[in-house]
């Protein structure tokens, strides 16, 4: 007879087995790491959800960063060839990629973005002012998305344009300020537009300084002048006058903020972008890279993934952007092997990536010879528009 036998026998009950006299030994400990874990969870909850803020509101004095501030973070690097839609035109689809980068502006800034943000290159913390200045959340929203269209056509155009093909009319130059005690000071005025200089045509910036190489200060001028909002024609007499910049020969009208009036070409095809939200103008070099891949023959990338940032103008210049550091961990990330960024922005570039190869351009033809390193189809390249659809 067993233990349990004999106190059955004796008229006691077996010990039930949980009982306190017979609990397991491990039952305590089990209930502290589950407590423990429950505690480490909602800690590692707080550093990655708790707004970093909030630990100046629990500890006085001691708050880490100001309230509305901002995280800048590695957003995206996608390919941008399925974004251009041509109509019109045969395309030749591309093995490489060229990857349009973004960056990720977070408002909820938490202590794990504080904690990145200084042992990290590539999260900076801003306050809304510096990222926004005096607009609100909303409202530069609205702004970058009227960018983005604005680098798009120019895109389009620079492309265009570096293909042989004039996308666009110019047929004026235009101004919104005449430098005071100049030559045409009192006048001519804003919201007449220059089509002609002394008997000849000007149709763009390029024929107007065209003409004005070739007189001296001194010289008597005349222009012909259209009323933007009339259409009416006029002609002014004036005397050149002497360029304030003394590397500059030729006359001096004293005109500023210039814009050329340019309407679009008729083109037998249609090229359109679709970026989606993404707003900003720093799309530009890609798009226009993107376009120029797609129009012609041959592997403008040599096959690979590039991420490229920078805006650029109808004429193809590029022009410098903001988050490049964030913008290059996110195209490391991605498998980019080369970046293409505005040629100021090479350091900020080169501060969160170890493998990537980093080129500052300041043109489209300088993104292209970019490419040809990579061994990229950058010879010739032209576009037959005869041959359009």
């Amino acid at each position: 007879m067993n233990e349990n036998e004999e106190d059955t026998a004796n008229g006691m009950l077996p010990l039930d087995p949980l009982s306190p006299e017979r609990k397991p030994w491990y039952r305590d400990r089990l209930v502290q790491l589950v407590g423990l874990a429950g505690v480490l969870a909602a800690l590692g909850a707080a550093y990655f959800m708790v707004p970093a803020q909030w630990v100046g509101r629990i500890l006085p004095g001691h708050s880490i960063i100001d309230d509305g501030a901002v995280a800048l973070k590695p957003g995206s690097a996608r390919p941008t060839d399925d974004q251009v839609v041509v109509n019109g035109l045969v395309l030749f689809e591309p093995e490489g990629e060229i990857l349009l980068t973004t960056v990720s502006i977070d408002g909820q800034v938490t202590i794990s973005d504080w904690v990145r943000s200084v042992r990290e290159d590539e999260v900076v913390l801003r306050t809304q002012e510096q990222v926004f200045g005096p607009r609100t959340a909303d409202e530069q929203r609205e702004r970058n998305l009227q960018l983005m269209a604005a680098s798009k056509d120019s895109a389009i155009i620079a492309a265009l344009d570096y293909l042989g093909v004039d996308a666009v009319v110019e047929s004026g130059v235009g101004f919104n300020g005449v430098v005071p005690g100049g030559p045409v000071d009192g006048l001519i005025e804003v919201g007449e537009l220059i089509v002609g200089l002394d008997n000849q045509l000007v149709t763009g910036l390029e024929s107007l300084l065209v003409i004005l190489e070739q007189v001296k200060p001194g010289d008597p001028g005349t222009l012909t002048l259209e009323h933007l909002e009339t259409g009416q024609l006029r002609t002014q007499n004036f005397v050149y006058g002497t360029h304030p910049d003394p590397e500059r020969s030729g006359g001096f009208i004293g005109i500023e903020d210039i814009t050329v009036r340019s309407v679009d070409a008729e083109l037998p095809f249609d090229i359109q972008i679709d970026s989606g939200s993404i707003g900003g103008p720093s799309a530009g070099l890609a798009f226009a890279l993107t376009i120029i891949d797609l129009l012609t023959e041959g592997e403008l990338t040599g096959g690979n993934r590039v991420a490229v940032t920078g805006t650029i103008t109808g004429g193809g210049t590029v022009g410098r952007v903001g988050g490049v550091a964030q913008k290059a961990a996110a195209a490391e990330a991605e498998g980019a092997v080369l970046f293409i960024v505005p040629e100021e922005t090479v350091e900020d570039a080169a501060s969160t990536t170890t493998s990537l190869t980093i080129v500052g351009v300041g043109s489209l033809e300088e993104a292209l010879e970019a490419l040809a390193s990579l061994g990229g189809d950058v010879d010739e390249l032209a576009l037959d528009v005869s041959a359009a659809n």
